[in-house]
């Protein structure tokens, strides 16, 4: 077997067929990345082209060196000498390969091959190379030949015989003739055609709508799903987050026949996305083709508009626009004379008329009702309305909001006046009851401190009489005392008197003073 025959089968040689490259021999798991869990899951990765690094590329090896070239290019001009240097380029070619890099070489029968980085030296007029060395980076193709690098975060996408060739991070090579590299493929996107197949990332909040052979799927949010096959079908996005939308100006007629120009807006939610997207969504375009079908929500979004608006003029249709006038001075007048107002009157007052100070036009209760008569058509279609607000209702006609204003200020006015002269009249009942109050606290305050004085005059002649009995108790049980107490007594009637008592005898001067 001669050396260009050796080259050749090394060149031809399958580097699939060299059980040094089964995929099973690495530990590459750069796919194990959550990125590519739905495709993995699917098991659509193919890992037997991926190689560890750069020297398990198979590649022309380099078979020799500068030095060796130089004396083999000597010895070629020492045998011929007369040729030698014109033919030796002929039938032997020398490549210098860089580092990192490739070089696209051709054979005699057609072959396609890539020598590796180092110098080379092949024994044949019929190799010859097809431009310059080339980075092993990206994707680098020379006939049946191929080199792939796919980043993180990427997938290859190749086709071989029709199939789709899905290939992981990292660094591929394989020489066929029917498998083709087509592109890379960003799984970063949220919807991404692979071939056949289409990978969808759905954000929570939201679901997707697909079609599996004409049959209705729904997927979930917060996930990464595969749709598998070619005639599995995505056709929009939908979304569960509340929505708020201007209703258009809208002219309606109030009950007691006023035309108003309307300005409302309307917050609504998907709460059914099977039941939306199966009766109200657009999910096949009239032409059958997938590329007219519409991808967003509007029809479904009209239909909702179209049913607030009608369920806010039925609303408005029950409610007298003229009270509102009314209704809105009788709440100026209370303002303006709130401070004419006890705050206990305001409380019980506002407690007792709380409906009817209200404008019907803003009733958040009433406005309820306008919101039950939308849901009883729209929750048919999985959609829920959340509220219906009017931000403005203006008559169409500039006078008849003149004289409506006018009569709201005589209104305003009047009962200012009447709002008034009840305050005034609740002052000066609060004052006569205080001073009414007042007396009555005084003269039971009079009536007690005579009591006091009363029981203290008592209580002190008790205990003199009873001091005066113990005296007397005394005493008795002395004659000398008796007879001196009498004496003191005696002397002291006398005085203060004029008077001179004088007895016969000095036994009846004992007895002048004795208690009889």
């Amino acid at each position: 077997m001669t050396k260009n025959m050796e080259i050749k089968e090394h060149l031809l040689a399958d580097p699939c067929a060299n059980e040094d490259h089964d995929p099973h021999l690495y530990g590459n798991k750069l796919e194990d990345s959550p990125a590519y869990a739905a495709i993995r899951k699917a098991n659509l990765l193919v890992g037997e082209y991926r190689r560890e690094d750069l020297a398990d590329l198979d590649l022309l090896k380099p078979n020799t060196s500068k030095k060796t070239n130089l004396w083999r290019r000597i010895l070629y001009y020492l045998r011929y000498p007369i040729c030698g240097c014109f033919c030796y380029d002929m039938f032997n070619k020398e490549f210098l390969v860089p580092a990192a890099h490739v070089l696209k070489l051709r054979d005699e029968e057609g072959g396609y091959f890539l020598a590796g980085p180092g110098m080379h030296y092949i024994n044949s007029m019929y190799v010859y190379s097809q431009g310059r060395a080339v980075p092993i980076e990206g994707h680098v193709q020379h006939g049946d030949c191929a080199i792939l690098f796919v980043d993180q975060g990427y997938i290859g996408f190749a086709m071989d015989r029709g199939q789709p060739v899905l290939l992981p991070p990292g660094l591929h090579q394989w020489k066929s003739d029917t498998l083709q590299f087509v592109r890379h493929i960003d799984l970063q996107d949220h919807i991404i055609k692979i071939g056949p197949y289409t990978l969808l990332t759905v954000d929570e909040g939201y679901a997707a709508v697909t079609q599996n052979n004409g049959r209705q799927v729904i997927l979930p949010g917060g996930e990464v799903h595969l749709l598998d096959h070619k005639n599995w079908k995505f056709e929009k996005f939908m979304t569960m987050k509340i929505q708020t939308d201007n209703l258009e100006r809208i002219q309606a007629t109030s009950a007691d026949n006023i035309i108003m120009n309307v300005t409302s807006t309307v917050n609504w939610r998907i709460v059914d996305v099977e039941c939306a997207a199966t009766l109200a969504a657009e999910t096949m375009a009239i032409s059958g083709r997938q590329e007219d079908t519409s991808a967003d929500i509007s029809k479904l979004r009209d239909d909702v508009l179209k049913q607030a608006i009608a369920s806010l003029s039925s609303f408005i249709a029950s409610v007298n626009y003229s009270d509102s006038f009314h209704l809105a001075a009788a709440a100026q007048a209370s303002a303006s004379n709130a401070e004419g107002i006890p705050a206990a009157a305001a409380a019980s007052s506002g407690a007792q008329h709380a409906n009817s100070r209200d404008n019907p036009m803003f009733d958040v209760f009433r406005m309820k009702s306008a919101v039950e008569h939308a849901n009883v058509v729209t929750m048919k279609y999985g959609i829920e309305i959340m509220s219906i607000n009017i931000i403005s209702a203006n008559p169409c006609d500039a006078n008849l909001t003149r004289a409506l204003a006018s009569g709201a200020v005589a209104a305003a006015e009047a009962l200012q006046a009447e709002t008034t002269a009840r305050g005034k009249a609740k002052a000066l009942r609060i004052n006569a009851e205080a001073e009414a109050q007042a007396k009555k606290i005084q003269a039971h305050a009079d009536a007690n401190a005579l009591e006091i004085k009363a029981k203290a005059e008592a209580e002190s002649a008790r205990m003199k009489a009873e001091a005066d009995m113990d005296a007397a108790k005394m005493l008795s049980s002395s004659d000398v005392a008796v007879d001196l107490a009498k004496i003191n007594a005696s002397a002291g009637a006398l005085a203060t008197n004029s008077k001179l008592f004088f007895a016969k005898e000095p036994e009846y001067m004992k007895n002048l003073f004795s208690v009889q």
